[in-house]
């Protein structure tokens, strides 16, 4: 008794399943046939009847929008009448939603819902295979970016790992998507394990890097890659680097973490954040110089000074060979060979020999260095004035 109730249940669920799909794909078969039919109506016209296709070419668009409307819709009421159904037919509607394409979009999302973590991930595949169409096409992909930022909030990390895996391959840039895929992804970027954070600092400065190309604002991937540079994972530390570097974000908030950067525990983090304040300080002396003073004067770490004078170096050579006399870095370099720690007044004298220093007081501070307690630091100051002379 019971079973024959069962029975006519399911058959009533699956032939409505069956009788959406076939409708939908006929209502797309006639309106195909109909432009079909229309094209080459106009085809057989003569160039008197341009206006006649392009009116036609209109139709055909606002067919096809319709077409995908109302199949996006009846797919998506169909989602609710699988709970019941076995994972394997879940998976092949999955399958199913992925070959139409775009239509199948808003069911995908629905399906992020559901209760098997596999659905919820092969949702997530579809819809980044649906979006890199969508995207190689030249076409809208919104909604498929959209769908996979509210995958970043999932519980299993399998499925929120593959969501920032598949953003990444879109690199969504538009203001709708990036209004909820930029959050979605901060949001992300502080819970898992290290290689999934270090993934979505990855997509963050991909997404920053193409920002920067057309010429549009970072500030918000910039802070999200420095607040990046608290992770407990010195790769990931390193990584929030490297993309601060890659999106060109000189600003003085970078500057003030790299600086702070450069006297942390891990030997790689400190030798990036040296690199990338070379590379983003040509051209702002004036904002890092400061900073750099200050890390010379109040830093307890002696690798912290080391690094500064490097960087002071690089900048003040980059000065001297546009035309300045470099004045800006070499004030503190001099301070530099005063250092308590020998091996930063030896460096502070090898960059000053490096500039070719002429500013005024270079010679005075060099000479007294000859005196240094410190072999290595007068043989670099000797070294140092013989370059700066030689360059006369």
């Amino acid at each position: 008794m019971i079973k024959e109730k069962l029975i006519p249940k399911l058959s009533t669920k699956r032939w409505f399943w069956v009788l959406t799909i076939v409708t939908s794909l006929l209502i797309g078969l006639g309106i195909g046939q109909l432009v079909q039919f229309h094209g080459a109506t106009a085809e057989a016209q003569d160039d008197g009847l341009s206006q006649f296709a392009e009116d036609l070419a209109a139709l055909k668009d606002e067919h096809k929008r319709i077409q995908t409307k109302w199949q996006s819709g009846l797919f998506v009421q169909i989602v609710p009448t699988l709970k019941d159904e076995s994972e394997a037919v879940r998976r092949r509607f999955v399958d199913f939603l992925e070959e139409i394409g775009n239509s199948g979009t808003a069911a995908l999302i629905a399906l992020l819902q559901d209760p098997s973590k596999r659905i919820r991930e092969n949702a997530v595949e579809a819809l980044g295979e649906i979006g890199e169409d969508e995207r190689k096409a030249g076409r809208n992909y919104d909604a498929a970016a959209i769908g996979l930022a509210g995958a970043l909030t999932d519980a299993s990390e399998d499925v929120y790992g593959e969501a920032v895996a598949e953003l990444g391959d879109l690199r969504p840039t538009s203001a709708e998507s990036l209004t909820f895929v930029v959050p979605a992804l901060i949001a992300a970027q502080t819970k898992g394990s290290s290689s999934t954070r270090d993934d979505v600092l990855d997509v963050l400065g991909q997404i920053g890097e193409d920002l920067a190309e057309k010429g549009r604002s970072t500030d918000t991937i910039r802070d999200a890659l420095i607040a990046g540079l608290n992770d407990d994972s010195s790769k990931v530390r390193t990584n929030a680097i490297a993309e601060l570097s890659d999106i060109r974000a000189a600003s003085t908030e970078t500057f003030a973490a790299l600086t702070q950067a450069l006297s942390d525990a891990s030997k790689t983090v400190r030798n990036r954040a040296e690199d990338a304040l070379i590379k983003l300080g040509r051209g702002h002396a004036v904002t890092l110089t400061p900073l750099l003073t200050d890390v010379l004067t109040n830093q307890q770490s002696v690798s912290a000074r080391g690094h500064a004078v490097d960087v002071l170096g690089e900048i003040g050579e980059d000065l001297i060979k546009k035309g300045d006399s470099g004045e800006i870095v070499v004030k503190p370099l001099i301070t530099a060979l005063q250092d308590t720690e020998a091996d930063v007044r030896r460096n502070a004298a090898d960059e000053l020999g490096e500039m070719q220093a002429k500013a005024p007081g270079v010679l005075t501070a060099l000479n007294r260095a000859l005196k240094d307690s410190s072999k290595s630091v007068r043989n670099a100051a000797q070294k140092a004035i013989q370059r700066i002379e030689k360059s006369k």
